[in-house]
């Protein structure tokens, strides 16, 4: 199949070739018969001669492979001129040298069929094509023509000069418009601009036929008013460019041939030949002047287009950075307030007021790590929502999974896509990991609808997104290691409650608040009974799992802003803002029922009930001071120990603590 492809194209392209060298051979002999009929110093040269400026604009549009067509023409055309097939066809070769040889010069010096949109190349063209390489063909036909004895020599200058001004009136005004036009063929004009070019084009052919006509009244009409006609070839340069120049240029040149042998212009002489030579220079001065002065206007709108796209760009780029600096002071803002926040619920509140607004132009998220670890929960989610689900696993995320972040355009054959993209897919996504001290903290996804272009989500914008991912990721991780190191400065390592100077803090607190809200506050204080004789009997690794355990359902027996703590050894502290002394006493009573319940490991066969006794104590029955609080719940302990221990007591009034007190030299036998 692909060999037969490719004689299929080969065949093909053949075909194009013979097509493209069969028109140009019948244009270039159509051409060329209606050129020789205005032959008059010599049957094989004119003054006006089109075909030149044919071949040039075939081998410089088509290639110089369709030269062929330029031979054939010229032989035929003079072949059926002089009879003569030798002569013929060496000026036929002539024809073709002068087509390759100036569509050389031109690809070579002047930018090929771009010659026109420069001046500098618009010159170079009518030097090399226009002077130069017309020369080639004027010498080898005039040579062949005195060399076969078909022309006398002194007529050789006359006939040379016929020649070469025919060649260059085809090179300089037939050969430009043909290119041009081949170029760019649509008109583009909008009503005013086509109202514009017809009365232009109106204009030139008035002013033409009363220069070249009977229009004008004044006899003969020989007057030098070939002038007249300039002004509107550099009108239609400068509002119209080059394509319509050559199209204005050709006209006039048209009219004006057509004028000169009917006998009217200024340049009618005796000679018609040396009329048509004189008219030539005109037309070839008038082609070569709207040509450069196009040239320069289509330079003059170009650079003026380059300006205002980089005054476009300037002004994009200044309010790219205007924005990014907005950005960027939004960013430092929101910086500023994480590192105030003491909780991961802060932090997510300040990156909801911030990180949506950061990111405006795109929908997406940012997704925290859940503990235990293995998912990857919504903190903030703005637009439409571009995941399926506020929480998906950390494996789902290309961007996590390899450290790194992930770039992904669907539309693109080499997309990998996370698998916590919705579908449809956004038309392109973004996901940084959030990675600070070796952790990964979460990740932020940005993502743009289907429907929107791919590259809002630049470059930029990506390296930005990083550099808020790791920014948070830094903060997040610090105010988790803070919230680490403050739950360790405030809990009791083994029973993971509240430690005793953190309750005292808590207790003066409350204490202070009861007093402006004149309410009260309830303490209880706790200790495990014949705790010691455990330690003794099972081991101290056995006493810490009692110890665990206890501080395990004080904990989970504890709601809203009640506090218990390891207030040292096996004694604990409850403090109940806000509660009465008979509400405390029904507290203290729950949990002495609930801890019966406790199921403590045996250990070697021995299952021993455990029991606790507590003590009871209020704000303000039994003190205004935390400490003197305290102290009655220690001592109302100290009397159900000494009461017999596995119950509750609470203390009468503040003003028996010292009479109970003076007991104390008794306790220490009722710790063990």
């Amino acid at each position: 199949m692909p060999v037969r492809k490719e004689v299929d194209l080969s065949f093909r392209a053949l075909l194009n070739w013979a097509a493209a060298v069969t028109l140009l051979t019948l244009t270039y002999y159509g051409a060329g018969r209606l050129g020789l009929s205005l032959a008059y110093v010599h049957p094989s040269a004119t003054a006006v001669w089109a075909p030149t400026g044919i071949a040039l604009a075939a081998l410089l549009v088509l290639g110089p492979r369709v030269w062929p067509g330029v031979f054939l023409g010229a032989f035929l055309v003079n072949v059926t001129t002089s009879g003569d097939a030798l002569v013929s066809l060496m000026i036929a070769a002539g024809n073709a040298l002068e087509a390759v040889v100036g569509a050389f010069l031109v690809n070579r010096f002047a930018h090929g069929r771009r010659a026109f949109e420069s001046a500098a190349d618009a010159f170079k063209y009518a030097i090399l094509a226009g002077l130069i390489a017309t020369t080639v063909s004027a010498t080898v036909g005039v040579a062949s023509l005195m060399l076969n004895e078909l022309a006398a020599w002194p007529k050789a200058a006359a006939v040379w000069g016929t020649w070469w001004l025919g060649n260059v009136g085809g090179a300089l005004i037939v050969a430009p418009a043909l290119i041009l036009w081949a170029n760019d063929f649509r008109v583009r004009w909008d009503q005013a601009r086509t109202v514009e070019a017809a009365s232009l084009a109106a204009l030139l052919i008035l002013f033409s036929l009363a220069t070249f006509g009977k229009l004008l009244p004044f006899g003969t009409n020989n007057y030098p008013l070939g002038f007249i006609v300039v002004p509107l070839i550099i009108w239609v340069a400068y509002r119209f460019g080059q394509r319509e120049t050559a199209a204005a240029t050709l006209l006039l040149s048209g009219i004006a041939v057509w004028g000169t042998l009917s006998g009217y212009g200024p340049f009618v002489r005796e000679s018609p030949n040396e009329s048509l030579l004189l008219l030539q220079v005109f037309t070839a001065v008038v082609a070569v002047t709207g040509l450069g002065i196009a040239a320069l206007a289509f330079e003059r709108q170009q650079a003026e287009a380059a300006l205002r796209g980089a005054n476009e760009q300037l002004r994009g780029g200044l309010s790219h950075l205007e924005q990014r600096s907005t950005d960027m002071a939004l960013f430092s803002e929101m910086g500023h307030l994480l590192q105030g926040c003491q909780t991961l619920t802060e932090a997510g509140t300040v990156l909801e007021q911030f990180v949506p607004r950061l990111f405006r132009t795109t929908r997406g998220g940012v997704y925290l790590a859940t503990e235990p670890r293995g998912l990857m929960e919504a903190a903030v989610v703005w637009g439409v929502p571009s995941i399926r689900q506020r929480l998906f696993a950390i494996e789902d995320c290309w961007a996590i999974r390899r450290g790194r972040a992930h770039h992904a355009v669907p539309a693109s054959e080499a997309a990998l896509l996370c698998r916590h993209l919705e579908f449809p897919h956004p038309s392109a996504s973004f996901c940084a990991p959030m990675i600070a001290h070796g952790e990964t903290v979460g990740v932020l996804f940005l993502g743009t609808p289907p429907l929107v272009p791919a590259d809002r989500l630049n470059e930029s914008v990506r390296q930005f997104a990083q550099t808020v991912a790791d920014g948070v990721a830094l903060t997040l991780a610090n105010l988790k290691l803070q919230n680490t190191l403050r739950q360790q400065s405030i809990r009791d390592p083994l029973t993971g409650l509240f430690n005793r100077g953190y309750f005292d803090e808590t207790l003066e607190r409350e204490l202070q608040r009861a007093r402006r809200n004149r309410s009260t506050a309830g303490v209880i204080m706790l200790d495990i009974d014949h705790f010691r004789k455990f330690n003794d009997t099972h081991g101290r690794a056995a006493g810490d799992v009692l110890l665990r355990q206890l501080g395990s359902y004080l904990q989970s027996n504890t709601a809203g802003e009640e506090i218990a703590c390891r207030y040292g050894g096996e004694e604990f502290l409850l403090l109940l803002p806000e509660a009465s002394l008979v509400a405390t006493r029904e507290r203290a009573e729950t949990l002495w029922k609930g801890v019966k319940e406790l199921e403590v490991p045996p250990h070697e066969g021995d299952r021993q009930p455990i029991t606790v006794s507590l003590g009871v104590a209020a704000y303000p029955e039994h003190g205004i001071v935390g400490d003197i609080v305290v102290r009655t719940a220690d001592t109302a302990l100290y009397m159900a120990k000494r009461g017999g221990r596995n119950r509750v007591i609470t203390f009468g009034t503040a003003t028996e603590i010292q009479t109970q007190t003076k007991d104390r030299s008794r306790y220490g036998d009722l710790q063990q």
